[in-house]
């Protein structure tokens, strides 16, 4: 039967994916707000006279696509958040137990 000889969490691998997740949030709302800022057919003008109604809804669609890339990037930001934190909580708890246990003579 086969099984692990280290049980325990790779703090560097995941200290490494919570780096990797700011950045993919950070890159998110930067594009979010790329998105959010290029007005398209908001008037005649700018759609033709003849295409409001479609320039309006080009316009509805990059507006939705801004907003789920900040929720996107947001939740991503949530996850890093709560990733970190239990990994400092797991280094805390390891830490205490560590010294609990060298403390323990046989």
């Amino acid at each position: 039967m086969g099984g692990f000889d280290v049980l325990g969490v790779d703090l560097d691998g995941l200290r490494d994916t919570i780096t990797t997740l700011r950045g993919c949030a950070d890159t998110l709302e930067q594009q979010s707000r790329r998105v959010g800022a290029h007005v398209f057919g908001i008037s005649n003008e700018e759609a033709g006279r003849n295409y409001s109604a479609s320039g309006a809804a080009v316009q509805h669609g990059f507006e939705h696509i801004a907003a789920c890339l900040h929720r996107w990037s947001a939740v991503t930001a949530a996850t890093a958040d709560v990733f970190d934190r239990a990994a400092a909580e797991y280094a805390r708890i390891d830490h205490e137990r560590a010294a609990a246990v060298s403390g323990v003579h046989p």
